[in-house]
């Protein structure tokens, strides 16, 4: 047994050596519109199970797009402006009547792999202000409160699945408010954001969740996987078109 994975180990050692070989070439390149919007996570990607796409929309900005986060705290975090990047967003029809679930892809290239780390360390660093437990009153037109929101916002920093790092944003919201000749209504809208830094770019996919009833946590188990491999499919479309042999 041990002859037989000594062989197999030789034969495949010149094949390991190319690759290395090969490896030491390969650099970051920054990626045309075309590129752009190619990596993008397509509509026909999103498991059915989630619910019908409607409304999908994949676009490239030639301008460049800012990172921010966390608007449910009430005063956002915000990263550094990429010199360009795409984005893609679908909302998922559900079954149930006054729920409302979507998915979205954005993309920040910027002009090196320095540039990119830096703005990332620059976003990792804000992120932590995120967290807590925050209240908001909400208001009418004429400023009065009408009711009151509680965000609970989780922030949690780790290595994904392929050794990239990710930074993974839970945003937890309860709305109380009136409704017109009735009891104050009780609502919940959550959102999952995960962050990924490779190469030249910061990739983040995110979904948004409402459903009209108090509820501590809006997404399943199985919800949740699926956002996550979504990530994973995201940052591997980036990583195969952007990393090429020069």
């Amino acid at each position: 047994m041990r002859r037989t994975a000594a062989l197999i180990a030789a034969a495949l050692l010149p094949f390991a050596l190319v690759g290395q070989a090969q490896a030491a070439d390969l650099e970051y390149v920054a990626l045309n519109d075309k590129g752009l919007k190619q990596i993008l996570l397509k509509e026909s990607w999103i498991p059915k199970w989630l619910g019908s796409t409607d409304l999908y929309e994949a676009k490239v900005s030639v301008k460049g797009m800012t990172p921010v986060e966390c608007f449910t705290k009430g005063t956002p975090i915000k990263g550094q402006k990429s010199t360009n990047g795409s984005m893609m967003t679908s909302d998922v029809k559900q079954s149930k009547e006054g729920h409302i679930f979507d998915v979205a892809q954005s993309v920040y290239q910027y002009a090196d792999v320095q540039t990119a780390e830096f703005a990332w360390q620059k976003l990792l660093n804000a992120a932590g202000a995120c967290a807590g437990t925050h209240k908001h009153d909400i208001k009418d037109e004429s400023g009065k409160k009408i009711g009151e929101a509680t965000v609970t916002i989780e922030v949690i920093v780790r290595s994904g699945m392929y050794g990239q790092q990710q930074l993974i944003i839970n945003e937890d919201v309860q709305y109380v408010e009136p409704e017109p000749g009735a009891k104050p209504s009780r609502e919940s809208a959550d959102e999952i954001s995960i962050w990924m830094y490779d190469g030249a770019a910061i990739i983040e996919v995110e979904a948004n969740k409402f459903v009209p009833k108090q509820k501590n946590w809006v997404f399943s188990e199985p919800q949740i996987a699926t956002i996550e491999t979504m990530a994973l499919v995201a940052i591997q479309r980036y990583h195969l078109y952007a990393l090429k042999a020069v």
